[in-house]
């Protein structure tokens, strides 16, 4: 019970990385290495100033102890929605990322440019942001996504781990 539960864990870990540019409604659950079990959820925010698309994903990591909870949201704006690079679907935007440690109580916010190229039955990801968490430092983020509606298998890296992933649940 405890492998198949092991490998349960490995398959539904296989699509969490960088979000999409573009909004979209998920839930999901993941596994960073060094960093362990992580829930995830993102939604298309109600409101659109002057049209924009906007989103927020958020990020938090099961601690094994209650005094180890650590949070990131990433709040996106979709700025140019339907670029076109070599026939394949460009998306890029602004981020904001706003995270919380508990182990140090450290906050951290930064601020960047975020990409995705869509393309065939899946899409690659990225986010760079410069800006505060516990003194000047660099965020980023880079994620291929593969579409099984309605699922998603998501592999990545960025600031927060070394290598991840999660299977994401698409509404």
């Amino acid at each position: 019970m405890k492998r198949l539960f092991a490998v349960l864990i490995l398959a539904i870990g296989m699509a969490f990385a960088q979000a999409p540019a573009y909004p979209e409604n998920t839930v999901g659950v993941g596994f960073g290495i060094g960093r362990g079990l992580m829930v995830q959820g993102s939604m298309g925010l109600p409101f659109s100033p002057l049209g924009i698309d906007t989103g927020l994903d958020m990020e938090v990591i099961v601690p094994t102890s209650f005094d180890a909870l650590e949070v990131w949201a990433l709040l996106k704006a979709n700025l140019l929605p339907a670029l076109t690079v070599a026939d394949l679907s460009l998306s890029a935007g602004l981020g904001l990322d706003l995270s919380f440690n508990t182990v140090g109580s450290i906050f951290g916010l930064h601020l960047g440019p975020v990409a995705s190229l869509e393309i065939p039955g899946g899409a690659i990801s990225g986010y760079v942001g410069l800006g505060i968490e516990g003194g000047f430092n660099l965020a980023y983020g880079l994620g291929g996504r593969l579409y099984l509606d309605p699922v998603a298998l998501e592999v990545g890296i960025s600031d927060r781990y070394p290598f991840k992933v999660a299977l994401l649940y698409l509404w």
